[in-house]
């Protein structure tokens, strides 16, 4: 994308843009036909994953004087000739309360995706925010468990008997007998899940659901109370964790409110006449006790919340896999006109630096599960964008913290015009075709090879568009100046009004009715509201999600409009 031919001087410089970003992809692709790495930590990560094989096939460890060898050459030789850059040269995502704003507002609003269904939506937006409340590893709220390999690797370190099972349970049956090897790696893979009686993520047992008493108001008051015990490390140590969430007048940003949708949705409630928000709203302590749990049925304890599909329909035991909550997200931070992908690892960053300053380091460190004599937070979480007006404080001027603390968000690089496809129907027309799916269509088995050929097709899209994004973010400034110098002579009175005004926020344009009505209560309730109309909101937020659980999103239908302009 360029800007429109009136706003440059040259009507032929909109096609130059597009000549010139394709001769630049094209001589990128060639580079990366010889080489695909481009971390001197990824090359190194292939030797330590070498130094794994060799240890599981032998028995024995590589020697660490070959090991230091190794690392000598890798640094001194392999790393400046292919010009392997440093690993986290680039810095990392650290997500604030911005950014969570916008993905919440384009997931219930503006996104265009398609699910198989709208419960996927709900599911997105409770894992967005109790990841960034609680700064959890993603792994503990869905499924990360690793899928045994499908290439024939297994038999090739087990044995030719090796049993091949999936996690779906699709198994081709022998009537071979495993050998003492297979059997005994099996039994160490599936102790963690099927040992356990429980899937690896967050389930309805590890949330408590409770109104309380509030001490100050004595005022009923709904909690949330959720436990996290797959950390990492804890087959070894573990270290349980809770965290409290309570209800927030800002609903887009309320946990309760999705936890309750799913439960509704999923009928797991113990007490029979919980089968609406309005109810479980309006349950109240009594009594001489101080609190009153909401139970779950048994049957839904050891089920995860944030489940997976099968077929059109939600799954009762699957959990969401990690992957499907990684590529949802990473598309619609790109959509909603993020420069880069951010993945669920985000939040994680951003709640860490937030409880850094606010809590002591005992409580950072507890919140993130670390150790405080390695100073984890201090080395690897830390954000590189420094959060403090130095400048201001050695010159003694007054502190900007607002616009200091406004640099630190990724958001603020944000293009609302920028989105996942933004390629030009013009640079799919001249692009030249790749020379290595060109060979295979020539090679006489091409029906043997259309997988190959559509995943290189895929990949190649895939890279065009990351590509494409990069030069549209780096031209975009220089592309806006220029049209700001060429009209200024013409509006001169938008330097007084700032400029914001001449973007537009775009209407709520929604099909499914459920989901327009939550869009409009979540993103334009107003801030003033007295209790009671708060608690009506939530009921009817909550009884809308409940519903669009259920629903589908169908496929947009785009109108084209004939153009008015004289050719």
């Amino acid at each position: 994308m360029s800007p429109p031919h009136r706003s440059l001087r040259d009507a032929n410089e909109y096609t130059t843009h597009h000549a010139d970003f394709v001769e630049r992809f094209t001589q990128r692709e060639k580079q990366q036909r010889t080489w695909k790495i481009n971390s001197e930590g990824t090359s190194w990560e292939y030797w330590r994953q070498y130094k794994q094989l060799y240890s599981s096939v032998t028995g024995k460890y590589v020697d660490r004087n070959d090991s230091r060898e190794v690392l000598k050459w890798h640094d001194a030789y392999l790393v400046p000739k292919y010009s392997f850059r440093p690993p986290n040269i680039d810095g990392k995502p650290v997500l604030g309360p911005d950014d969570l704003l916008v993905l919440q507002t384009f997931n219930i609003a503006y996104d265009t995706g398609i699910f198989t269904l709208e419960r996927q939506r709900i599911q997105l937006s409770g894992s967005y925010l109790i990841l960034g409340c609680t700064g959890a590893r993603p792994a503990e709220v869905v499924d990360n468990e690793k899928n045994k390999p499908r290439d024939g690797s297994w038999e090739e370190l087990w044995g030719g008997q090796a049993s091949l099972q999936d996690d779906d349970a699709e198994a081709k049956s022998t009537d071979e007998v495993p050998d003492k090897n297979s059997r005994l790696l099996e039994d160490i893979l599936s102790q963690e899940s099927e040992g356990r009686g429980r899937p690896k993520a967050l389930c309805y047992k590890d949330v408590s659901l409770i109104v309380v008493r509030h001490p100050d108001t004595n005022e009923d008051v709904l909690a949330m109370a959720i436990k996290f015990i797959h950390h990492k490390g804890s087959h070894s140590k573990p270290k349980p964790t809770i965290f409290f969430f309570i209800a927030i007048k800002r609903l887009i940003f309320c946990p309760i409110l999705a936890i309750i949708s799913l439960a509704l949705d999923d009928e797991a409630f113990d007490a029979p006449s919980l089968t609406t928000a309005e109810r479980v709203f309006r349950i109240k302590s009594r009594g001489p006790v101080q609190c009153t749990h909401l139970r779950w049925k048994q049957k839904w304890l050891e089920r995860p919340i944030f489940r997976g599909f099968d077929g059109s329909s939600t799954s009762e035991e699957k959990a969401l896999p990690y992957y499907k909550l990684r590529d949802d997200m990473e598309r619609q931070t790109l959509d909603a006109g993020f420069e880069e992908p951010i993945g669920p690892k985000g939040f994680r960053r951003g709640a860490a630096n937030a409880a850094n300053g606010k809590a002591p380091n005992a409580v950072r460190d507890q919140v993130m599960r670390h150790d405080p004599k390695w100073a984890t937070f201090n080395s690897a979480y830390i954000n590189e964008k420094v959060e403090f007006h130095l400048q201001n404080a050695f010159l003694d001027e007054p502190m900007e913290d607002g616009l200091i603390k406004f640099f630190t968000h990724i958001s603020i690089m944000r293009d609302p015009r920028a989105s996942y496809d933004m390629v030009p129907e013009e640079v799919w027309r001249t692009l030249p075709p790749d020379p290595d799916i060109a060979a295979l269509e020539a090679q006489r088995g091409v029906r043997r090879l259309s997988n190959k050929i559509r995943n290189k097709r895929a990949q190649r899209n895939k890279a065009l568009r990351q590509e494409h994004k990069k030069y549209y973010f780096y031209n975009r400034p220089t592309w806006d100046i220029e049209k700001q110098t060429m009209n200024a002579f013409e509006d001169d009175e938008e330097e007084e009004d700032g400029g914001a005004a001449n973007h537009i926020q775009p209407p709520i344009e929604l099909r499914i009715p459920e989901r327009a009505r939550l869009a409009e209560i979540l993103c334009h309730h107003p801030d003033n509201l007295n209790r009671i109309e708060l608690r009506r909101l939530r009921i009817e937020a909550t009884q809308l999600m409940t519903a669009l659980c259920s629903k589908k999103e169908t496929v947009r239908q785009i109108m084209y409009k004939p153009s008015t302009e004289f050719v």
